[in-house]
């Protein structure tokens, strides 16, 4: 079963992946992290979201595991 399909039966999902960053793509990204997670205010979810999505991107999946 792969894991769309664990998704798809209804089951919670884990997933562990991985990707090398350089130490300064790492420290722009915190303080744009920073500010998002200082926020006040209705754009605070939408500020983290946006950040976090900047670091799921390109990653290289070790695991994955279902339960019900």
């Amino acid at each position: 079963m792969h894991l769309n399909d664990y998704g798809e039966a209804g089951l919670r999902t884990l997933a562990l992946a991985y990707r090398r960053l350089e130490e300064k793509e790492y420290s722009n990204w915190n303080d744009e992290f920073q500010k998002a997670k200082a926020a006040v205010g209705a754009d605070r979810d939408a500020m983290l979201e946006r950040v976090s999505e900047i670091m799921e991107k390109e990653l290289i999946l070790v695991g994955a595991t279902a339960i019900e």
